[in-house]
């Protein structure tokens, strides 16, 4: 679902099931239990009213327009210039560091003549 894309007012009511919610989002009621518990998504955004869990279609699109990050003076128009490619070097694309293995010591053998 695109962040300008809002969920569709079904006979006016604002408020839906877990479930249904989960339908228009596109995931599962369980993605939803999960992120409730781990308090990702916030009280505001949904209550328990009689037993059941209700969310807002409103403040959800609310809080995830509040979720969406944009600089301001950011143009969505970028030149095809000022992209780097991902092979060449600048101050913006640096590779990362590979771990090389270590050598184990070597040791001189000792030979004893006799």
């Amino acid at each position: 679902m695109g962040a300008a894309e809002k969920l569709p007012e079904e006979d006016g009511h604002d408020k839906v099931t877990e479930k249904r919610m989960a339908e228009l989002v596109g995931t599962t009621a369980k993605a939803l239990q999960r992120k409730r518990e781990r308090k990702i998504i916030p009280q505001g955004v949904w209550s328990k009213i009689d037993g059941r869990i209700m969310y807002s279609k409103r403040r959800y699109d609310e809080w995830i327009e509040s979720l969406w990050t944009c600089q301001q003076g950011l143009s969505l128009s970028v030149h095809q210039s000022e992209f780097v490619s991902p092979g060449t070097r600048s101050g913006a694309a640096k590779r990362s560091p590979s771990l090389k293995p270590r050598k184990e010591s070597l040791q001189r053998q000792a030979f004893v003549l006799r």
